[in-house]
């Protein structure tokens, strides 16, 4: 699966914002957690998971055997506060990194020479602005380096919010997916989403829910005509406070989640697994557990 040099945009929107190559949005309604309650204008959220296979949202199963082990790291730097009745009231740069490690070696090279245990590693650089305390705009950069099967870097702009949500993702060049394989051109997809929630106890639950439409040339037509809905995602997600940290090690919490993605185009179901030459599947269960630390 050769997925050499890969941009993609995401809109997260109601609205549009100009940039250089492309437009990309979030807005986030409802409240809006103060991360600076402290008085600091930098914070960190560290993100450490173990899941059972690595599946992308896009729906490529890149590990199915052993375990995926797959830590976050971002930065929150104060960069303007405004006052009270001021239409904005925060802007926050969010520099970070992602990288997923495995337990059983994936081969480096297509024709299997070399394995490496280091899949991907995802620089991160975003800006978020917070409007009337109600709303929150984030335009995220992203470069996903791939260090298995002569997958090359992937640069893309994305978006981050836990809330109701249409996002729009742009790919400027090269694919996202093993449709890369078939000498499918550039495309994108629209995700609406929307993860509800609620508090039993300690425990915070939620249920994200997420539809995926592809723009035609997204998976491509290879295999069959493109489908409204490339693809279904549904899961359930409980985390609790570990109380028991000391004051000054930050805040800590573990999460448990399960999620299932069903795949409704079939040209998916063809390059989920084996980029277009194994068996094709029609959806993927993945169940994951973690700890995350806001300092």
């Amino acid at each position: 699966m050769n997925t050499a040099s890969k941009k993609t945009v995401s809109n997260r929107l109601t609205f549009r914002m100009p940039a250089l190559l492309c437009a990309a949005a979030a807005l986030a309604l409802g409240a809006l957690p103060n991360l600076r309650a402290d008085g600091s204008k930098v914070h960190a959220l560290v993100n450490f998971e173990v899941s059972d296979e690595y599946l992308t949202p896009r729906g490529m199963l890149v590990q199915n055997k052993g375990l995926t082990y797959q830590q976050l790291l971002l930065g929150f730097v104060d960069l303007y506060q405004g006052g009270s009745g001021e239409l904005i009231d925060d802007v926050t740069f969010v520099p970070g990194v992602w990288a997923d490690f495995t337990s059983r070696p994936i081969a480096i090279h297509v024709k299997g020479k070399g394995a490496a245990d280091w899949v991907e590693t995802d620089p991160i650089a975003g800006l978020s602005i917070k409007f009337a305390k109600v709303m929150k705009l984030d335009v995220t950069y992203t470069a996903f380096d791939m260090h298995i099967l002569d997958i090359g870097t992937s640069q893309h702009l994305g978006s981050f919010a836990l809330n109701p949500y249409i996002s729009y993702w742009k790919e400027l060049d090269g694919k996202a997916t093993a449709a890369a394989n078939f000498n499918v051109p550039s495309s994108g997809y629209t995700d609406i989403g929307i993860d509800p929630g609620c508090k039993e106890g300690a425990w915070k639950f939620d249920a994200p829910l997420r539809m995926l439409l592809p723009e035609k040339n997204f998976y491509g037509t290879h295999f069959a005509k493109k489908s409204t809905v490339g693809l279904y995602e549904i899961g359930a997600k409980g985390t609790v406070p570990l109380d028991f940290m000391p004051k000054g090690y930050g805040f800590w919490s573990f999460h448990i989640g399960i999620k299932y993605m069903k795949f409704v185009d079939k040209n998916l179901q063809h390059l989920a697994l084996g980029g277009g030459f194994g068996s094709p599947i029609s959806g993927n269960t993945q169940v994951y557990a973690g700890f995350s630390t806001f300092f």
